[in-house]
Formats: C-alpha cells, sequence, structure tokens
C-alpha cells in the first residue's frame, strides 16, 4: 500500500491538514456495504464492553492481561462478569464499538443473547475472542464447530506459532518454536466459510483468524496465549483489527540500555575476542565496543543509557574500594589510561549514566545479610561518583542479574536517594523486582518502573515477537545488551541460561557476519517499519511517561469523522482504520507515519492542540 501525503495551510487559520490518499484493496476483509457507520447522535458508541466470568480460573491471566491493555491504551469499557449471568443480563450493546470475549464459559450464554451479539456484529460492531471458547450458537459467528463435543482438545499440532501475516508491522513470516510454545491450549475446531488465517501452529492448524460477519468483523484466537503478559500488545491489536475506527495514544519511544558498562574490565584475554582483534577485553572496550556503539547511533540516530558498575565481585561489606574499577589498561597515544574512568567519561557527553551497582551483586537480602551492608555500599558508589568526575549523579538504576527485593528497594531509597527509575525486567518473577508495569514500583512509590521487555544482540523470532507486543501496547520498545555478549558462548558457561552467544558469532565477522551488524542489520530493518518510533534514554523517557500517565483522551466516532480531544498538546496517536476508508483528513495534527497491517489502515499521528478533527474517506 502507497499513501500520497499532501500538506497545506489553511489560509487564516493556523492549522495543518494533511490529505492522506490511501490506494489500496485488501483482498480478504473487504467490506461490501459501505452505508452502515456508527450513529453520530449522543449515543455514538465510544467503549469496549469486556465479558469475563470470575468462575473461570483458567481465564483470570487473560481477563487481567486485558485490564492492563486497556489501561495503557486508555481504552474506556465496561466489565460484564459471566459469573452472575443470567440473573444479571448483558444489557443495552448500543454504547459498544466492539466486545471482548475472555472466558472459556461463554457456553452459558442464552441462545437470545447469542443472537443479540449476532446481531450487534452483523450491523457493523467488532468482536475479540481473546481466549478460546465455544457456544454453538455462536458457530457461524466463528467460523468452526467443534469436532468432538465430549473432547475439546486438540491432541495433536498443538505447538509453535506461525504468523502468516502482518497482523503487525513485520509480524508476517515469524516462526517460534515447538521448543519455546508447546502447548496451545487449543479446541479441537472444523473451519468452515471463509476467512484469514493471521497464525497457525507448527503443523498448520489455525490458531488466529478473523472474517468478516456481515458489515462486522470477528477476531478468534483458538488458544490461552494471550494470558502471558509478553502477547499483550496482541490484544490491543485485536481489539483495532475488528473496530471501523480505532485510537490509541503512545508514548513513543524506544531505550537501548547498555548493561555491565561501563563496568571493570579486566585486561584478561577471551578467545573469540582475541582471535578476531588481538585485544584483552579492556581494550576491546575501549577500541572496538564503545566506537562501534557510537557509530551506530550516529548512523541510525540512537541514544544509549548504561548500566555503569564500579567492581564486579568486590565483598559486600566495608572497606569498599575502586580496585577492580581501576584495573582495565589500554595505551593511547603512548599513553596508559584507565579504561573504565576514561569510557564512562566519555559517554555521559551524548548518552545517560545510570548506576548498575558497587559491585554486580544483586540487592537481596540473603546476598548482603542485612540493608545496612547495602546502604554503606550504595553511599560509597555516590560519593565516588562525584570524586571520579562522572557529572550528575544518576537517576536511573538498573538492578545487576535483573533481581532485587523489597530490601534493596528500600536501601536504595535511603542509600542513593537521587535514583528514580527502576529498570528491571518486564517479565519474570515479582518477588524478586521482576514482572514490572510501566509505573509506580509497587514496594516504594517513590521509584517509577521502566522495565525491559527484551535482550541480546541477535533478535530471534520470539524475542522479535514480544518486541512487537510491547510496541502494540504503549508505542514503546527497551531493550538491553551487554559488551560482553560476545564471550558467553556455551563452552565459556555452564548454566545455558546464561549464554549469550549460542553460535560464536564474532563482534564484526569478516563478512559482516558478526553481533554488531546483526543487531546493525535488525535495528535498520526495524526503523523502516517503524520509523516515528523515538530513540532516547532512559531519563528522557521517563518524562515522556510521565506525562502519557497524566494524559487524558475523549473521542467521539462520527459517520465519517473522527474527533480527539486531550489535556495536552504534542501527543501521539495511532489511529487504526477499516480499509474500506481510502482517505484521511486531518486537522490540528502532523503525520509521522502511515503503513498498513492485515486487518487495517494504520496512520500514527502527533496531535498540534488538544482537538484533533480525522475526516475519513
Amino acid at each position: 500500500m502507497n499513501f500520497i501525503i499532501r500538506l497545506k495551510m489553511l489560509k487564516g487559520l493556523c492549522k495543518t491538514i494533511c490529505l492522506v490518499a490511501i490506494l489500496l484493496l485488501f483482498a480478504s476483509c473487504r467490506r461490501q456495504d459501505e452505508n452502515k457507520n456508527f450513529s453520530v447522535s449522543v449515543n455514538t458508541p465510544s467503549k469496549i464492553l469486556f465479558i469475563y466470568d470470575t468462575g473461570d480460573p483458567y481465564s483470570s491471566a487473560v481477563v487481567e492481561n486485558a485490564r492492563l491493555a486497556f489501561k495503557y491504551a486508555k481504552l474506556s469499557y465496561d466489565e460484564f462478569d459471566l459469573s452472575n449471568y443470567p440473573n444479571v443480563g448483558i444489557g443495552n450493546l448500543q454504547p459498544y464499538y466492539a466486545i471482548v470475549l475472555a472466558t472459556e464459559f461463554i457456553n452459558k450464554l442464552s441462545k437470545e443473547d447469542c443472537l443479540r451479539i449476532k446481531s450487534f456484529v452483523s450491523s457493523g460492531g467488532g468482536l475479540a475472542v481473546i481466549y478460546r471458547g465455544y457456544n454453538e450458537n455462536l458457530s457461524d459467528l466463528f467460523g468452526v464447530r467443534l469436532k468432538d463435543k465430549r473432547n475439546l482438545f486438540a491432541t495433536a499440532g498443538n505447538s509453535g506459532l506461525v504468523f502468516k501475516v502482518d497482523f503487525l508491522p513485520m509480524l508476517g513470516e515469524t516462526v517460534i518454536s515447538d521448543s519455546i510454545i508447546r502447548d496451545l491450549s487449543m479446541f479441537n475446531f472444523i473451519h468452515f466459510g471463509e476467512k484469514q488465517i493471521i497464525a497457525t501452529s507448527s503443523a498448520g492448524a489455525p490458531v488466529a483468524w478473523i472474517l468478516r460477519y456481515s458489515l462486522g468483523k470477528v477476531i478468534y484466537w483458538n488458544t490461552s496465549l494471550l494470558s502471558d503478559r509478553l502477547f499483550r500488545g496482541f490484544i490491543t491489536q485485536s481489539i483495532a483489527s475488528v473496530s471501523d475506527k480505532f485510537v490509541q495514544p503512545i508514548a513513543n519511544f524506544a531505550v537501548i540500555f547498555i548493561d555491565d558498562f561501563p563496568t571493570a574490565v579486566p585486561n584478561v584475554k577471551k578467545k573469540i575476542v582475541w582471535e578476531e582483534f588481538s585485544m584483552t577485553m579492556a581494550e576491546f572496550h575501549y577500541f572496538v565496543f564503545y566506537p562501534d556503539m557510537l557509530k551506530l547511533a550516529d548512523e541510525l540516530n540512537l541514544k544509549y543509557t548504561a548500566g555503569l558498575v564500579f567492581n564486579y565481585g568486590a565483598s559486600i561489606e566495608p572497606p569498599f574500594h575502586l580496585t577492580e574499577w581501576r584495573m582495565g589498561k589500554a595505551k593511547v597515544w603512548g599513553k596508559e589510561i584507565e579504561v573504565s574512568r576514561a569510557l564512562a567519561k566519555q559517554f555521559k557527553v551524548r548518552n545517560e549514566l545510570g548506576f548498575h551497582g558497587y559491585n554486580h551483586i544483586s540487592l537481596l537480602n540473603d546476598e548482603w545479610k542485612n540493608i545496612e551492608n547495602m546502604k554503606n555500599a550504595l553511599r560509597y558508589a555516590q560519593k565516588k561518583w562525584v570524586e571520579e568526575g562522572l557529572g550528575e549523579l544518576p537517576i536511573t538504576y538498573i538492578p545487576p542479574t535483573n533481581l532485587i527485593d523489597s530490601i534493596g528497594v528500600q536501601a536504595i531509597s535511603q542509600g542513593f536517594p537521587s535514583i528514580k527509575i527502576i529498570a528491571g525486567l518486564y517479565s519474570g518473577y515479582f518477588d524478586v523486582g521482576q514482572g514490572r508495569e510501566f509505573g509506580p514500583e509497587p514496594w516504594n512509590d517513590k521509584f517509577y518502573c521502566i522495565p525491559r521487555v527484551s535482550a541480546g544482540f541477535l533478535i530471534d523470532d520470539y524475542t522479535k515477537v514480544t518486541i512487537l507486543s510491547e510496541i502494540a501496547m504503549l508505542g514503546v520498545w527497551t531493550h538491553f545488551v551487554h559488551p560482553d555478549d560476545i564471550i558467553y558462548t556455551p563452552d565459556e558457561v555452564e548454566n545455558p541460561e546464561l549464554v549469550r552467544n549460542w553460535f560464536y558469532l564474532p563482534w564484526r565477522g569478516k563478512n559482516r557476519e558478526g553481533l554488531y551488524f546483526k543487531f546493525k542489520e535488525w535495528l535498520v530493518n526495524f526503523k523502516k517499519n517503524y520509523p516515528f518510533l523515538r530513540f532516547m534514554t532512559c531519563k528522557e523517557a521517563y518524562s515522556e511517561i510521565k506525562k502519557f500517565d497524566a494524559l487524558g483522551i475523549e473521542y467521539e466516532f462520527r459517520e465519517h469523522e473522527i474527533i480527539i480531544k486531550t489535556n495536552q498538546k504534542n501527543v501521539f496517536l495511532t489511529v487504526q482504520l477499516d480499509p474500506r476508508y481510502q482517505g484521511l483528513e486531518v486537522t490540528n495534527a502532523v503525520i509521522w507515519h502511515s503503513a498498513k497491517t492485515a486487518t487495517t489502515n494504520l496512520v500514527i499521528l502527533e496531535a498540534k492542540d488538544e482537538t484533533i478533527i480525522l475526516k475519513l474517506k
């Protein structure tokens, strides 16, 4: 699909109008009747109806995941709990533009209510089934029927995941292996009718599909996969895909962290580095890694946040020291320099120096024995930060090994008060500081969490899916790498979970096959598909996400118009439209990017006023 964009200024009105002519046809998911639209009255549908069942223990995770997806996308919705059904009825569906089903227990729905849902969809509403369930009265709406009512689940071909189309930009032809997704928890269906397959299992069984039902659309996920927080963005995109019009504000930033940099790098020789460069690790950091990362930033307009560590394995008890910090040496113009200090002072000029620890021991009470040891080490590090001339005290803390407990969080509050951000992991175990959302730290709301969703110089397909999901959820990508990723090969690391360079790739390589060029290739392709995403430091992202949290937004869907009102200017918006719309006229906003997914036309806008008007052609 090509977009032809013409910009012009309306004389005397001080507003920008962008005319976007969308020249495309989707072979599938094409609406035949273009006269059915939402009402223009005050009762214009602007909410989602979220149906679940608290009596369904298996779907509780997807219910919570959906609520968080709605929160990040700032979607207005009502909830209906089927555990009270039929004593409490579903009610009027007129206020809603989409229904989301998130329970296996939809078989409770009466034939009458199923007919009402079908009428809602056939009149132009959307239906997203984000957790597999079945009701024979909705069979034609789903495009499937059960193969065996006594044996619901598929017993073969229900592992792995293959995306057949660009449900999100870059997603098509992405393959997650059976070893990663071992059980999709699929119902055993017989398919009928026309539909567009979004994803299949490795064996080719449909996992997600979308279909037209008269004037409306239905998406069905025959899996429990969307219970996983790493797939949360697919909930948001599923709603967008069945909506005639969809508006989502986004924070619009990307942060690349370099953990363990600068660090107490030794003067040791590591085989994989020595064979390529004849350098010690200290020399590699100074002469190769750092210049290459700067070059990458210059070419692709990136910024970094580094995680500085003074000593890698020093004691947890006083006296504290900087012996390891001063260990790494390199000769520059015949003069020997301390690599770690030199790199830190250079890096801070253009990027953000974050704090990764006095040493690389996680702030866990079991490791440090008591909070006083933690606080003493943190205070020593704070003092040395100033004495080493490293600039302003850091506001970003990156937990060593991505682990921290509530005692460690308290220690940071008391021992290093400049810290405002904790950048741990988006996934993982909550009780060791992982599994964090973008928002206040649950153990101490003085801190704000900006969790990292992905890692590594080599982006495999599973990592790619988690990245695209995060962008679909919030318009954000948070990623981290290490300068020593190259040396973490299988023969150097006993624990397979710690291997970062499975294929023994060099850093550059003779034919650009190294980790550096693999990462560069990924970033170049990524920026082609997501050119609007702003790369910034974590400190800058903190300001953006706080602004986003304070954003209020309302919108009204009219027949051929969307009116958006916010309480801020310079708000970034994702607007997705049914492919039947061939043009878009934008008032009080500028267009950053336009594209198509397999199911929608997608436009990224930046609002220049608190009221934005979109006229649809």
